[in-house]
C-alpha cells in the first residue's frame, strides 16, 4: 500500500485522538467537579465512555472484517465531530455521563478498526507499523492535555469543548479520503474460515485472554491516573496546566518508545516485551502510591510510561497473529473489549476507595491489581508453552 495512505492514517489518528483526549484530560474531572460531582460520581462519569467500548469494540472490529474498514470509520468520525458540542449543555452528572456514553462510540470504533487496517497493510512488520501509528495518535494525546489545560485556564470549559469539536470535524473530513477497497468475505464465509482455522486452538484463546488481562490491568491503572491525578495534589486543582504537563510527559515517553518496542517485539518475540513492560508499569504505580510530592509523582509517571510503551506495543500485534488475517478486526476488537473492562472499572473502583480512604492507598491497590494480573499472565504463558 502506498506510503501516503499510512500518512493519511497517521493524520487521522492525530486529530481524532487529540479531540477525544482534550475532552477528558484534564477537562472532564475538573468540569465534573465544577458541576458539583463527588469523587465517586466523577469516577462513574469517567468510566461511562469506556463502558460503551466494552459493547462496541468487538462489534466494530467484527463488522469491519465483513463490510470494510472505511464505513465503520465514517461512523466513528461523525461521533468525534458531534459529541464535543454537547458538553456545554449538560448541568448534572447524569447528563454528563450520557454524553460520555455517546462520545465513547467514537474511540471504541476507531481503535480496533484502524489497528486492524494496519495489520492488513503490513502483515510482516505489524509491530513496528502499529507502533508508529500509535505514536501519531499519541502525539495528539500528548498535545491535548496541555492544550485543554491552557484553554480552560485562559478561557472556559465551553471554549475547550468547541475546540474539541473542530478537531473532530477535521478527523471526519480525513476519513472521507481513505480508499474503500478493504473488504473481507461476508459473514458465512468468514465464520466458516474462522471455525476451520487451526489457530483457533486452546493456545490461541488462552493467549488472547491473557493479553486482554494485561491490557485491562494496564488501562485500569492509566484511567485511574488520568481521572484522579488532577485531584491528587492541591497544586493541580489550582494549576490545571501543571497536571497537563505531567500527562504530556507521560505520553511523550510512550510516543517515543512504542515504535521501538514494537519493532523489538517483531524481532525477539511479543511475550518477553509484554511481561517486562507490565512489571515496569507496576513498579511505577507503586512509586506513585508512596507520596503526593510533585517530584515523586513525575518520577513514577516516567517509570509507568516506559512500562506501558513496552507492553502495549506487543499485545495488539500478537492478537492479530492468533486468529489469522481474515479476522484482524475481530481479534483486536476482542482485545479492546477486555481492555475496556479494566479501563471502565478503574475510575469506579478507585473513586469508591478514595471516598473511604486516601489517594495514596487507592493507587497502591491499583498497583496490587497490576501485580496480580502480571503473575497470572506469567503462569498462563508458561502453562500454554508446555502444551
Amino acid at each position: 500500500m502506498p506510503l501516503p495512505i499510512f500518512l493519511l492514517l497517521c493524520l487521522l489518528g492525530f486529530f481524532a485522538i487529540m479531540s477525544s483526549t482534550a475532552s477528558k484530560s484534564p477537562t472532564l474531572p475538573l468540569y465534573a467537579e465544577y458541576l458539583g460531582l463527588s469523587p465517586f460520581e466523577i469516577g462513574l462519569v469517567a468510566a461511562a465512555s469506556t463502558i460503551t467500548g466494552i459493547f462496541v469494540n468487538f462489534s466494530a472490529g467484527f463488522l469491519s472484517d465483513i463490510y470494510g474498514r472505511k464505513k465503520l470509520l465514517i461512523v466513528s468520525g461523525f461521533v468525534f465531530m458531534t459529541a464535543p458540542f454537547l458538553y456545554p449543555f449538560v448541568s448534572n452528572g447524569w447528563e454528563l455521563a450520557a454524553v460520555r456514553v455517546y462520545h465513547g462510540i467514537a474511540t471504541a470504533t476507531f481503535v480496533p478498526v484502524t489497528t486492524a487496517l494496519i495489520a492488513d497493510l503490513y502483515p510482516s512488520k505489524k509491530g513496528s507499523m502499529m507502533g508508529l501509528f500509535s505514536t501519531a495518535r499519541t502525539f495528539g494525546r500528548l498535545i491535548a492535555p496541555t492544550l485543554a489545560g491552557i484553554i480552560i485556564y485562559a478561557y472556559s470549559f465551553r471554549f475547550t469543548y468547541i475546540t474539541c469539536g473542530v478537531l473532530g470535524t477535521i478527523a471526519l473530513i480525513l476519513v472521507t479520503f481513505l480508499p474503500s477497497d478493504y473488504k473481507h468475505p461476508k459473514t458465512k464465509t468468514l465464520q466458516k474460515e474462522m471455525s476451520a482455522d487451526t489457530t483457533l486452538s486452546g493456545y490461541a484463546i488462552g493467549v488472547l485472554l491473557t493479553l486482554g488481562l494485561i491490557e485491562a490491568s494496564t488501562y485500569f491503572a492509566m484511567q485511574s491516573i488520568e481521572t484522579f491525578l488532577p485531584l491528587y495534589n492541591v497544586r493541580f486543582a489550582e494549576n490545571p496546566w501543571l497536571v497537563g504537563l505531567i500527562f504530556t510527559l507521560q505520553l511523550s515517553i510512550i510516543a517515543l518508545l512504542k515504535p521501538v518496542m514494537g519493532a523489538t517485539s517483531d524481532k525477539i518475540g511479543r511475550i518477553p516485551i509484554i511481561v517486562l513492560g507490565a512489571a515496569t508499569s507496576t513498579i511505577g504505580m507503586i512509586i506513585l502510591s508512596t507520596s503526593s510530592n510533585v517530584v515523586v509523582i513525575i518520577s513514577s509517571i516516567i517509570v509507568f510510561a516506559v512500562g506501558v510503551s513496552m507492553s502495549t506495543a506487543a499485545t495488539a500485534p500478537l492478537a492479530t497473529e492468533l486468529l489469522g488475517e481474515k479476522a484482524h478486526g475481530t481479534a483486536v476488537g476482542t482485545l479492546e473489549t477486555i481492555k475496556d473492562v479494566g479501563q471502565a472499572s478503574g475510575p469506579i473502583i478507585v473513586g469508591l476507595i478514595v471516598s473511604k480512604t486516601t489517594y495514596n492507598y487507592a493507587f497502591l491497590i491499583v498497583a496490587l491489581i497490576e501485580l496480580i494480573a502480571l503473575a497470572i499472565a506469567i503462569m498462563t504463558f508458561k502453562t500454554l508453552r508446555r502444551k
